[in-house]
């Protein structure tokens, strides 16, 4: 059987760690023993505060650790980026839902700077439920195959959608190929973006 993709499922991307020498990258967490203590520091309310005016948030190599530890340009979870290439995408003022916070990552006395958290919180209802393939557990969509609903985002202004969480599976973040291509001019490493099209079962453990 023939699947009919619409023009959105080539010009989005699923968010997704990868790429060579991605077995020396480390999983990362938010390191709570630090955040406690800085409680009354508070959240940043711009979008993009300068690293060295303010509070950040503190984050720690997860486990379990790889051998050699090889720092990358994108982590997680949480979903983080180094500013280096995501600086002219977080410095956008035209993507409601995406917040972004200073953050440095610290292992064993060494502290790396210059990260940055994407927050997501625009969720967006858009599987096609008649072409998509997927079982139903309750309320929770086991993915097989995504096929997104033209008419769904059709309703959206792009501006409105270049960033979002698959309102169906929100652990599956998606960027608009404009997006994708701003980060890919600074050659990142350690992320890699797969067409919404391209995205199976394999991928969701990427």
């Amino acid at each position: 059987m023939t699947i009919e993709y619409s023009q959105y499922d080539d010009e989005y991307y699923i968010v997704s760690r990868g790429g060579e020498g991605s077995e020396n990258h480390p999983l990362i967490d938010v390191d709570w023993e630090i955040l406690s203590d800085n409680k009354g520091s508070g959240m940043f309310s711009s979008p993009w505060p300068l690293i060295q005016d303010g509070y950040v948030f503190p984050i720690r190599l997860g486990k379990p650790l790889p051998k050699k530890i090889v720092m990358a340009d994108f982590h997680r979870r949480p979903y983080t980026f180094s500013y280096r290439v995501i600086k002219d995408v977080a410095q956008r003022r035209d993507m409601p839902g995406v917040q972004w916070f200073p953050a440095y990552i610290h292992h064993d006395g060494q502290r790396y700077n210059d990260y940055v958290i994407m927050h997501v919180f625009n969720k967006i209802e858009c599987l096609d439920k008649e072409k998509s393939e997927y079982k139903l557990r309750g309320e929770r969509y086991q993915l097989k195959k995504i096929i997104l609903d033209k008419e769904s985002l059709d309703a959206i202004p792009l501006e409105n959608r270049l960033i979002f969480k698959l309102k169906e599976k929100t652990s599956l973040i998606y960027m608009h190929k404009t997006i994708v291509d701003e980060i890919l001019q600074h050659n990142p490493v350690g992320v890699r973006f797969i067409r919404s099209k391209d995205w199976g079962v394999r991928e969701a453990f990427g």
